[in-house]
């Protein structure tokens, strides 16, 4: 099931206010605001049901509301872009994005705080992957339990100190089996985060060799190891350094459409899901990064104002760790 975000301050935004008409004042205002907004909610889940990335149809517009009710959808106010926009009206949030056919609105900034189609495709796969226990069992015979960034043996029962092991999407915007997944202790998955290694300033290693086996830090097996050599990941996904040409295997998979993504037409690789193109070009982080905690003299909280925007190449101090085993 897909579900719409809705923002805890909606009810005191000066564009519900704004959805009154001009001079309605009480309880004809309220009838006009509540009506547009219940026709808004009525199509932003429907959008969010429907996957559209935010685009709606005119039937579907009709459907919900009245022309009154969605011409207030429409209108700006307070100096403020609509909850609505037509077919051809220019705003930020609509830079970059194509239109689908036959599709003449759609709800602002919907991107912002709601997943893509191509990075709920991504998620859901990830999800998959992880509650997969053949692929699990296959990612740790080849990795050895050994964390691939700090090369540290892992404790599988380790819940929670920095020394147990879980599993990590090397490229967090693709779901590609073992291809993409690997042995991470819990203090590199969240120093790491929701980052490729380049991002992070992380180097992924090589898997442990039989002579590497052998060393204090990683000896202790799990089952003998299989035939694959670590993740086979295209240059353009995943750019880590110090690795020469014959330890990692370059793979020209084909590029087969998936799902609609950002721009209406997303891509996937032929073994796996990911990445939406392009990738979110909002300030807003990813919708599935984690939140801060924003309670009350919380030390790490950032100020209600900034929405949640974080600097350019930082993560979340409250990072949680990607996948657990």
């Amino acid at each position: 099931m897909s579900w719409g975000r809705i923002d805890d301050r909606l009810p005191m935004s000066v564009k519900i206010r704004g959805l009154a008409d001009p001079g309605a004042v009480g309880d004809r205002a309220k009838r006009q605001r509540n009506e547009a907004l219940g026709h808004w909610l009525q199509v932003l889940a429907w959008v969010s049901g429907e996957r559209t990335d935010g685009f709606v149809t005119a039937d579907i517009l009709d459907l919900f509301g009245t022309e009154a009710s969605a011409e207030r959808l429409l209108r700006a106010r307070y100096d403020r872009a609509p909850l609505l926009h037509r077919l051809g009206e220019i705003c930020a949030c609509l830079d970059g994005r194509k239109w689908p056919a036959d599709f003449e609105f759609a709800v602002h900034d919907y991107l912002d705080r709601n997943p893509s189609r191509g990075e709920n495709d991504v998620h859901r796969a990830k999800k998959r992957e992880l509650r997969d226990p053949k692929l699990k069992r296959e990612v740790r015979d080849r990795d050895r339990d050994c964390c691939r960034y700090c090369g540290k043996q892992c404790a599988p029962s380790d819940r929670v100190s920095d020394d147990g092991l879980t599993f990590d999407h090397v490229d967090p915007e693709v779901a590609n089996g073992m291809n993409n997944l690997v042995v991470a202790c819990r203090g590199c998955n969240n120093r790491k985060a929701r980052r490729t290694p380049e991002q992070a300033d992380m180097v992924l290693t090589p898997p442990p060799s039989s002579m590497e086996y052998l060393q204090p830090t990683c000896d202790r097996p799990t089952t003998v190891a299989g035939p694959v050599t670590g993740p086979d990941l295209q240059p353009s996904q995943v750019p880590v350094t110090g690795l020469t040409a014959d330890q990692r295997q370059v793979v020209a998979s084909s590029q087969t459409q998936t799902s609609p993504g950002r721009d209406g037409g997303g891509t996937g690789t032929a073994a796996g899901v990911g990445p939406p193109p392009p990738r979110r070009p909002s300030a807003q982080p990813s919708p599935y990064a984690h939140r801060p905690n924003r309670a009350a003299g919380h030390p790490r909280a950032p100020d209600r104002t900034d929405e949640y925007v974080w600097p350019p190449g930082s993560v979340p101090a409250t990072s949680r760790t990607e996948e657990e085993p």
